[in-house]
């Protein structure tokens, strides 16, 4: 594992090592595993040897913490009044995975005037020198506050099943996101496949739809079949990644956190725009006053 993680390393850019990765990780609907895949794909990634934080903003149904078995006592909210140090708001979990919640933070955030802001910007851009990539786990669907949260993000991950109402939601994110913005650059996760054909097919299907009638190209990260190990981790609050690790479902998500980190040909391509500029691109997105 420790000459494999080198080598993923190795590919990742040296350019960018002063600011963090952001992936924004959604979903057409609810009900489809997004969290619980967010978090072990963090794991996946930490046990690699990259520093990982997640940002739980599904400020509807924040449920992070509490699969991961954790209590926590601030969020967001505390670094936006200026009572706490970004590092202050940060829980520990398994892995070393760091984890922040959004709270009503960003809410809150868009009713400060311009001083107040950029003390927040200042603060938050600490985590590019604490985590090499930012998960932010983002609300379902297409509402006001997620699509601008995904806009803010270079790049988008979604996670779909093989019902036909996840596929079209999920089409219908890209269609508006590239309506907005041609240049976001996705990856596809479909969930709950019942066979390893289904994943696939999923993903080809999708990946060729959005090429052909979109002109969007479609990164196909991978498939994680159904298995009763994922619902019982949810359930003990131990993520399946480490309560079954030699598992099928486990082996599919550290090929995913692979395919994440490889660039290149059949890699995913990234962009590290680290968390003042993510920040900021959500603030413009917003209206705020901020320049």
């Amino acid at each position: 594992m420790k000459d494999q993680a080198y080598k993923l390393r190795q590919m990742m850019s040296k350019t960018d090592k002063s600011m963090a990765r952001i992936i924004t990780i959604t979903s057409g609907k609810g009900g489809v595993g997004k969290t619980s895949i967010t978090i072990n794909l963090a794991i996946a990634l930490a046990n690699m040897g990259y520093r990982v934080a997640i940002i739980d903003a599904d400020f509807g149904f924040s449920n992070v913490d509490i699969m991961l078995g954790l209590s926590t006592k601030y969020n967001l909210s505390h670094v936006v009044f200026g009572n706490k140090e970004i590092d202050e708001v940060i829980s520990k979990g398994p892995s070393g995975v760091m984890f922040i919640s959004g709270g009503t933070g960003v809410r809150e955030l868009l009713d400060l005037d311009d001083y107040h802001i950029n003390i927040f910007i200042n603060k938050i851009s600490k985590l590019d020198s604490l985590a090499d990539i930012v998960l932010i786990d983002t609300g379902a669907g297409l509402s006001h506050s997620t699509l601008k949260m995904v806009l803010a993000a270079n790049e988008i991950i979604l996670v779909t099943t093989p019902e036909p109402t996840s596929i079209t939601d999920a089409y219908s994110i890209v269609k508006l996101v590239s309506s907005i913005d041609a240049t976001k650059k996705f990856g596809l996760i479909s969930n709950r496949a019942e066979t390893s054909r289904e994943g696939k097919q999923v993903l080809d299907k999708f990946s060729d739809a959005a090429n052909r009638f979109l002109n969007i190209e479609i990164k196909k990260l991978g498939y994680i079949e159904y298995n009763s190990l994922a619902v019982k981790a949810v359930k003990h609050q131990v993520p399946f990644v480490l309560s079954s690790p030699d598992s099928k479902i486990s082996r599919q998500i550290i090929a995913i956190a692979e395919g994440i980190l490889l660039k290149g040909e059949g890699g995913y391509k990234s962009q590290h725009i680290g968390m003042f500029s993510y920040i900021n691109n959500l603030l413009r997105l917003f209206g705020s006053r901020n320049k």
